[in-house]
């Protein structure tokens, strides 16, 4: 899905928020964004499959770092729609960028083509990125 420069920052602002590590923002905003399967700690966690999690999980992750993620993901309101069992990662994964990009506005996740284009009009400033995905 092609989305500007406006919304990827305002994307990432909210991981920020949560400070959810830039490998993590990485994996989890290119699977929102774009679809891309992130991998297989990061689908079983996103499918809420701990045990699998667990297993594939890297000797460096924290249960901090697990919980902000858990913010972040609880506070985008799209558990059932992204994330909560493995057919909703597998149906996210499978949408279009239409879709996806109806359901991330949808959640105000990212802005909508209209406001990305009053917003490129009007000249206004992204702000410092916070993280970098493409």
């Amino acid at each position: 899905m092609e989305i500007t420069e406006y919304s990827r920052v305002y994307f990432n602002r909210g991981m920020a928020h949560w400070e959810v590590p830039k490998d993590f923002a990485e994996s989890i905003g290119n699977y929102f964004l774009h679809g891309l399967a992130p991998g297989s700690f990061f689908s079983a966690l996103l499918a809420n499959d701990m045990a699998q999690a667990v297993s594939h999980s890297h000797p460096m992750n924290s249960l901090v770092t697990l919980k902000n993620l858990f913010g972040w993901l609880w506070s985008t309101q799209t558990y059932g729609l992204a994330w909560g069992n493995h057919r909703i990662v597998e149906d996210w994964l499978l949408l279009d960028d239409t879709a996806r990009r109806n359901a991330l506005e949808g959640k105000r996740l990212i802005y909508t083509e209209q406001q990305e284009i009053l917003m490129a009009l009007n000249g206004e400033d992204t702000g410092a990125p916070v993280f970098f995905m493409s």
